[in-house]
């Protein structure tokens, strides 16, 4: 599969900023502190937005820092996790990183991508949004949302998520890096869809996007 990029880095700023607009601010950056940081973004796997704070607030009160994590009872933490997905695997996966994150990291989380890697049930999506969430670092967190309307867009030709982070690193302007994930998902949510044909009358960036293009054309 091509992995090479296909835009010029102004296609890029012109089509965020309309989605900026679009979302209001929704690509804004706010930093949190580390282990609520990791934490949250573990639970959030294939769970809605609503869902991840409601639980993680649960689990941080009950497990306020590493330590108490690693300490943690697996049956009691699995049903603090009711409403995030697969609670069962995420359950141990949370306790094992903890205790890894006390072995090896004196109770720190990394700040490093390699560090973050090793770490059980992460993964390079969940690694950099820590990198941007904690530690105000300069990564782009690519979910399937992002992938999908990269893709769409023409901005890329990647097959999964990783060859898309590698390829928008080449086009995509540096400052707009961090925020890009957020804007992504409310669209994929709201416009471009998954489930269902992505609703591109309704679609402001529609002018910019191979694929709206490519559907209107067989329209006519």
């Amino acid at each position: 599969m091509d992995t090479g990029t296909v835009v010029a880095a102004e296609q890029v700023r012109q089509v965020m900023e309309i989605l900026a607009i679009t979302y209001r601010g929704r690509g804004s950056v706010e930093l949190g502190e580390p282990y609520r940081v990791l934490v949250s973004t573990v639970i959030s796997q294939r769970t809605r937005e609503e869902q991840t704070t409601a639980v993680s607030e649960r689990v941080f009160a009950q497990y306020p820092d590493i330590d108490a994590l690693a300490a943690a009872d697996e049956q009691h933490l699995y049903r603090l996790l009711a409403g995030s997905e697969y609670r069962e695997v995420k359950a141990p996966r949370l306790i094992a990183m903890a205790k890894i994150l006390q072995q090896k990291y004196a109770g720190r989380v990394p700040d490093d991508i390699d560090a973050l890697l090793e770490l059980p049930g992460i993964g390079r999506k969940t690694a950099n949004c820590v990198l941007i969430y904690a530690f105000n670092r300069e990564a782009i967190c690519v979910d399937t949302h992002m992938h999908k309307i990269t893709n769409r867009l023409g901005w890329v030709r990647t097959s999964n998520p990783t060859q898309t982070e590698i390829a928008l690193q080449k086009v995509m302007p540096r400052d707009l890096w961090a925020g890009s994930n957020r804007l992504f998902l409310q669209h994929g949510r709201a416009i471009c869809l998954s489930g269902a044909p992505p609703l591109c009358s309704r679609c402001p960036i529609r002018p910019w996007c191979d694929y709206g293009q490519a559907t209107r054309a067989a329209r006519y």
